[in-house]
């Protein structure tokens, strides 16, 4: 581990529980602290947010959750991003953390899943009523980011193969953190409101198989979640401090073994995590963006046509058999956005992977689709030692005996990609077009970019509304 990465006194620091360990590293963490890489990687997970809140917004699916906050007529105290609306804070962080995961395009991460969706919306509704700095949502991104990996770097995959939705369960104790970063709570009050977080902390993903579009709503419920339980425990409310490995405590609950939290090693409370974030290019989840680069490659570079397939052969890691795979002809947007097989036959049939592809009702029910979808085969793969779990294998068996494969190592938004900043502006540029002004894009990718110099948040929440 290099300087450059290590988080400062966490790995020191063996007293308490892990409630107390991850409340006092989150309440000593400073700015100066945090490793530029980190701090550029929280300002693309802000950018990244803003595009996809401000295009979620105008999506059908998520529009029962936003009406329903808008008929609470609530204190104005924080935007909902895209529109003109305020509520209060948690309930501004669930709308916005709602439509963060309107269309599957959010961030992937390995340890914490989803980042962005759970840490931006609490981390902007509370600067608005914070009066915030640039360097305080900074700051509050990164520790929210951190409690989510800490607590997922020993449970993430036994969460998904177990049913679970890791990242609503991770992610309301990284809004927890986030909020409580921002209302300046003590380490003992973070430790409590990490307590009373996991009395609200759960989320099945059976939608997977059966549709249904309260999926959407599981990133808005951690923020909103995580968030009440930060204003609770400023208030003086207790939870359990041994939320996670007591006999009855999370990790026993969830993944089947309190032992969990003694494997979180000095490594993994040292490095700062945000880093590792990956950016997605595909509406769809993490599995299947891989497997859509490399498609995409091979069909650049070949040009051949999907009506000459025999089939395609698709060689995942084991988490993704049955997260990803195990979907193919989907009923709903949520099954299309994760099934593999659907993402594949869109960029074959149609050439596009855009949002609007996956809640259309018409290219589900498209014959041309279906046939293509009948023609993938996913199969378990071991791509060796030091591989990406992201990372997948695609072999195009044509009529004619001919082969074609590509091993491929994540996608363009990957945090060893050198074009990743990049790609992130591109992609907020992309889904914002039409909404806003090419003037506030500009504007607002230049807030973003010097995020840390910004004495608050006012104006760029003022440019976050529809135009």
């Amino acid at each position: 581990m290099t300087a450059a990465t290590s988080a400062p006194g966490a790995s020191g620091n063996a007293d308490g529980t892990l409630a107390e360990r991850l409340a006092g590293w989150v309440a000593q963490l400073a700015y100066e602290a945090i490793p530029a890489e980190a701090a550029e990687t929280a300002k693309l997970l802000v950018l990244d947010q803003l595009g996809l809140q401000l295009s979620g917004a105008t999506l059908p699916n998520v529009q029962p959750e936003l009406q329903m906050v808008t008929a609470m007529r609530a204190a104005p105290e924080s935007t909902i991003l895209g529109t003109a609306q305020r509520t209060v804070a948690p309930y501004a962080a669930f709308a916005n953390g709602t439509t963060a995961g309107s269309s599957e395009f959010d961030d992937v991460h390995m340890f914490a899943a989803h980042i962005g969706s759970h840490v931006v919306p609490p981390a902007l509704a509370f600067a608005e009523i914070t009066r915030a700095t640039g360097r305080d949502v900074l700051t509050a991104v990164v520790a929210g980011a951190q409690v989510m990996s800490v607590l997922g770097s020993v449970s993430a995959q036994s969460l998904v193969e177990r049913g679970w939705h890791g990242s609503k369960i991770l992610g309301t104790f990284g809004a927890a953190a986030t909020a409580g970063k921002l209302l300046r709570l003590t380490g003992p009050q973070l430790a409590h409101a990490l307590g009373i977080a996991g009395s609200d902390a759960a989320g099945g993903m059976e939608y997977e198989f059966d549709g249904g579009e309260v999926k959407r709503m599981h990133s808005g419920s951690a923020s909103r979640l995580g968030s009440q339980a930060a204003l609770l425990a400023r208030r003086g409310l207790t939870g359990p401090l041994g939320i996670f490995e007591g006999a009855r405590g999370l990790y026993q609950l969830f993944t089947g073994s309190a032992a969990r939290a003694d494997a979180i090693t000095a490594d993994i409370w040292d490095h700062y995590h945000i880093i590792d974030t990956a950016f997605r290019m595909y509406p769809t989840i993490g599995i299947a963006a891989t497997v859509l680069e490399g498609l995409d490659k091979l069909r650049e570079t070949h040009r051949f046509r999907w009506q000459d397939i025999e089939q395609i052969r698709v060689g995942l890691p084991h988490v993704a058999i049955g997260h990803g795979a195990a979907t193919m002809h989907p009923t709903d947007a949520v099954t299309a956005q994760f099934s593999t097989a659907f993402g594949i036959a869109l960029l074959l049939v149609h050439g596009s992977n855009n949002p609007q592809d996956y809640l259309n009702e018409d290219l589900r029910a498209d014959p041309d689709i279906a046939a293509v979808i009948d023609k993938v085969v996913p199969y378990k793969t071991d791509s060796g030692p030091g591989a990406p779990l992201l990372d997948a294998k695609v072999d195009i068996v044509f009529h004619d005996g001919r082969t074609l494969s590509r091993l491929q190592h994540g996608f363009r938004g990957y945090p060893d990609n050198p074009g990743r900043a990049a790609a992130v502006e591109s992609k907020f540029r992309t889904i914002v077009s039409g909404l806003i002004s090419p003037g506030a894009s500009d504007e607002l990718v230049n807030l973003t970019k010097s995020l840390e110099h910004q004495p608050d948040v006012a104006q760029l929440i003022r440019l976050a509304i529809h135009q």
